[in-house]
């Protein structure tokens, strides 16, 4: 990273200025984010047996007492099955009604899953300068010469994982250049990952400095 925190804030103190004098309305709203996707498993194959229904992510199955337990699955949307924890060892990418799950590979086999939002990383254009912003209380990017800082990066909605790649695939994504500063000192329940992957409790991007192009 280029750039580190005082000096963006050097570097955005002029703006802040002009920001409060030429103070634009609010966005008048926003979509509400998608809920995560569920998928609820069972013991037995065919459906059958005891179950659970989860969401977007678990990275330990046998924190829930299900750890290669599940036979059977119908999943929402597109999933990524793992053999070990924390979404570890050997994984497969499955999704819908799976009558047997032992026909992919992964018949009482699973520890540890992570579903996919589809298309995660395609909706960001909406949110470049100008453009409407759907961070915390409709607050808007802050502008300056050389870049943009976003104070609550999101995708479709959702909190972004913490890592040098996620913070300029955030940037990418508003057609900004790669990131110069992100801080990551704020976790959340609950993230998406650069690959569109949701994962459970991880630091999350917040403070985005973005370079213009």
């Amino acid at each position: 990273m280029a750039y580190g925190l005082r000096a963006v804030l050097a570097s955005l103190a002029l703006v802040a200025v002009a920001s409060a004098a030429e103070a634009q309305p609010q966005p008048t709203g926003h979509a509400a984010p998608p809920s995560s996707p569920r998928v609820t498993l069972y013991e037995l194959p065919n459906f059958q047996g005891r179950q659970i229904t989860l969401a977007a992510a678990v990275d330990d199955l046998s924190s829930l007492n299900f750890n290669d337990a599940a036979q059977s699955a119908r999943f929402e949307g597109r999933w990524r099955v793992c053999e070990d924890s924390d979404y570890r060892g050997k994984c497969k990418d499955v999704g819908g009604d799976v009558p047997d799950l032992a026909r992919v590979g992964m018949g009482a086999k699973i520890s540890s899953m992570q579903a996919y939002l589809e298309g995660a990383w395609d909706r960001g254009s909406a949110w470049s300068p100008g453009g409407s912003w759907n961070g915390v209380q409709g607050g808007r990017p802050y502008e300056g010469a050389t870049g943009v800082l976003f104070a609550y990066p999101s995708v479709a909605g959702f909190d972004i994982a913490a890592s040098g790649s996620s913070a300029n695939a955030f940037c990418r994504s508003v057609e900004l250049g790669s990131a110069s500063y992100y801080d990551s000192s704020q976790r959340a329940a609950q993230a998406l990952d650069v690959g569109g992957r949701f994962v459970g409790e991880t630091a999350i991007l917040r403070d985005v400095f973005c370079r213009k192009r």
